[in-house]
This record gives structure tokens, sequence and C-alpha cells, in this order.
């Protein structure tokens, strides 16, 4: 994974810096990594054990898990202040395991000039599939904010943190036994975290 990172980098930063600096570019391309620090977990499991009889199972779980993202990332510009951009990349989700999710990102900057250092707030949502033996369907939410310092016209860095809700269906076990699909009503697992991350805009 860090080899993978280092990869990415060489390749994106020098691509952004020998890029035309227009202030009218509009699309936008880039790289974002964040730490998670996951602090809840709530889940409900509706399900037929092993015996037959039904099993219903609604907790919530206050435990610290450290996690990490990769996303990569292209948008584009509406107007000096406003950007809409599609992310896609893997995370690791609680205890559950890893996930590839894809999501849509609103930015709104706080400051008209673009070739400037400024604020930003923004709204991500989106779904995803989960990596396991039963790939299921996550969905995923965040709000958050930051700082964008300017490089150049086209170059930004990007100094991030946010509150993140993810949805997932992990794979239910009771008694050592997996629970198969068939057997289960329902199985829904809400995780919520903060996380803080750099992200390379282009």
């Amino acid at each position: 994974m860090r080899k993978l990172l280092i990869i990415i980098s060489l390749v994106l930063i020098p691509l952004g810096l020998m890029s035309k600096e227009k202030a009218s570019r509009h699309f936008t391309y880039g790289v974002e990594w964040n730490y998670i620090a996951s602090f809840h977990c709530g889940v409900h499991h509706n399900f037929f054990s092993e015996e037959g009889y039904r099993v219903n199972l609604n907790q919530q779980s206050f435990d610290f898990e450290s996690n990490g993202e990769v996303n990569l990332h292209c948008g584009y510009n509406i107007k000096d202040n406003w950007n809409i951009s599609l992310y896609s990349g893997i995370v690791g989700i609680y205890d559950i395991g890893k996930s590839v999710p894809v999501s849509f990102r609103f930015t709104r900057f706080f400051k008209e000039d673009r070739r400037g250092d400024r604020w930003l707030c923004y709204l991500d949502a989106g779904s995803g599939i989960c990596l396991k033996k039963n790939p299921q369907m996550i969905a995923v939410g965040k709000v958050g904010g930051g700082y964008r310092l300017s490089l150049s016209n086209t170059s930004k860095i990007d100094l991030l943190f946010a509150y993140r809700m993810s949805l997932t269906h992990p794979q239910i076990v009771f008694d050592g036994y997996s629970v198969p699909s068939d057997m289960t009503n329902r199985n829904n697992a809400y995780v919520s975290a903060l996380s803080i991350g750099i992200s390379l805009t282009f």
C-alpha cells in the first residue's frame, strides 16, 4: 500500500505542476489520504440460529478503531467557489473489513479567488462494495471542512477533517456459526468516525 501511494504521488505531482497555469481551469483531479478514528458501532441483527430459533440482537459499542483510506478523484469547478467531484478508492471500516466506495462530493470554498489560500466545507455521499467472501453494498456519508493551500493556479493541497457515517452488512457469527444470508432477516451495522486527511488537487 505504501509503495502504491508513493507511485501515485510521483505521477500526479509532476503532472499537476506541469499543467498550464490558467485561472479559467475547470476540470480537476487528484489523490486523497485519510486517517479514520472510528468510535461507535451500532448493530441490528435478526436471524435464525443453527438450531432453528430466531435471534434478535440490537447492540451499541463504543470502541476505538483505527483505519485508513486512499481515494482518487476527478471533478469540475463550478464558478470560482464550488466544485463537484467523483471519489473512489479503498477504505477500512471499523473491524469489519475493507470496502471500495464510490461517492460524489460537493465542496464550497469561502473565498472567490482560487489563486489564494481559503477555507472550505464539503458534503460527500455515495455507496460501495465490501471486500469479503460475500460482497455486500455499503452506504457512506461525510460532512467536513478544511483549509486549502494554493501552490499555483492549478495545484492545491487541502488539509481536511470530517465526521463520517457508514452503513454496512458484516458477516453474522453466532456461537461460532456463520449465519447464511437465506437465514438472515436483518443485518445492519452503523459506524461513526472522525477523520483527518490531506488531498492533492490539480
